[in-house]
């Protein structure tokens, strides 16, 4: 992009997905009426009421299935149905008002995160009556991407499944892990209460030097081998996946797999990983619908449309990991400033009407952990450059 180039900012923030989102509120409030009346009356009470609203839902005794609020005349409110038996008394009304986002967008936001519901922050689309940016658009330069990671340690069927044989007792055991964020030492200490309903004297340990050290007093053991557990016990392949990563966080490999005999003592023998996905990539089609040279990597699923691939471990400091900290420990928060940013072709012709957005991780899954109330929300900002033509 030539430099001072004219261009428009186009700001991306995955909780806009909520906008659409359709809101209900609940309030309550108090009112007398006759049986077979068309019109209630508002009863002043303390504490005071939630104000009745035109277009409400209400629910009491006495009032028909779907009953909505048409008018509001002082203290008088006019409903849609009659009511099928007398509230000689203040009696109280349910009220259910509904909302689009759109009316509310900060609110509906706030509510779409706080009630955790669809869509998730890694597939969206966001759609508007009217284009997101318009104007002469030659192309879209990825500028920056903010993050907020918060991938847990363990994935509830992702990275939480191991099996460990007992060859003392001619035992396999499988090791569920709870999900959740772990610094090593804690991951350790969960290992080996957990272990311990099978093998009593194990003692799990970990040290940055030797890593994780898994040993017995009695028995001799190894971590099984996913694709013989996979055989043993006809799991799923899904399971002996999930098997894979878990080796990969602990550090176990095949050396650990009795290929080397059994022992009471077993050590990572390559370092734990404790950041689920070194990176996510940023996916999507409706941006990258015009490009002429459509993207590609060396995954043997080559999607297209990438848009940003973002290194979680950022581009100073190194990363150093402790007993009690190591990155994918605990959530962060990273900005990358895209030293050479994506330029995506664009159509002068053609606005910005919707875009949808797929997070990846390096496993090519979406990334987990919203389903469990951990979503990794993101901000994105687009420079669109003006321009009737693309110049070479």
């Amino acid at each position: 992009m030539a430099t001072g180039a004219p261009n428009a900012i186009l700001a991306i923030n995955s909780l806009d997905r909520y906008i659409n989102t359709v809101l209900t509120d609940v309030s309550l409030f108090q009112a007398t009426w006759a049986n077979g009346a068309t019109v209630l009356t508002l009863e002043p009470v303390v504490p005071p009421n939630k104000p009745p609203l035109v277009r409400a839902r209400i629910i009491s005794a006495g009032l028909q299935e779907n009953t909505f609020i048409t008018a509001i005349v002082g203290n008088q409110i006019t409903i849609n149905k009659a009511t099928t038996a007398a509230a000689n008394v203040a009696t109280t009304v349910v009220q259910y008002f509904t909302t689009t986002a759109a009316n509310q967008p900060i609110s509906s936001a706030l509510f779409g995160a706080y009630a955790d519901v669809t869509p998730y922050s890694f597939d969206f689309q966001i759609e508007r009556p009217n284009a997101l940016i318009n104007g002469y658009i030659q192309r879209i330069v990825v500028s920056q991407i903010q993050i907020q990671y918060n991938i847990p340690t363990v994935n509830l069927d992702k990275n939480d499944l191991f099996y460990i044989y007992n060859e003392t007792d001619n035992q396999f055991y499988d090791i569920q892990i709870p999900f959740g964020f772990y610094t090593p030492e804690e991951l350790a200490a969960v290992l080996q209460t957990i272990i311990q309903v099978n093998i009593p004297d194990i003692q799990v340990t970990f040290d940055t030097t030797l890593k994780f050290t898994f040993e017995s007093a009695s028995k001799d053991f190894w971590f099984s081998d996913p694709i013989i557990t996979t055989a043993l016990f006809g799991l799923s392949n899904d399971q002996k996946n999930n098997m894979f990563r878990t080796l990969r966080m602990l550090g176990m490999t095949t050396n650990n797999s009795g290929s080397q005999g059994a022992s009471s003592k077993q050590e990572s023998f390559d370092y734990p990983n404790f950041l689920y996905t070194p990176y996510i990539d940023i996916y999507s089609n409706a941006l990258t619908n015009y490009q002429t040279i459509k993207d590609g990597d060396t995954s043997i699923s080559n999607r297209k449309g990438l848009v940003a691939r973002v290194y979680l471990s950022g581009v100073s400091n190194g990363v150093i990991t402790t007993n009690t900290a190591a990155l994918g420990s605990s959530s962060f928060v990273i900005t990358t400033d895209l030293n050479s940013p994506k330029i995506i072709r664009w159509t002068p012709d053609v606005a910005v009407p919707s875009l949808d957005f797929q997070l990846r991780d390096c496993y090519d899954d979406f990334i987990p952990g919203a389903e469990q109330g951990y979503s990794t929300e993101w901000q994105m900002t687009l420079l669109c450059v003006e321009g009737r033509e693309w110049n070479s």
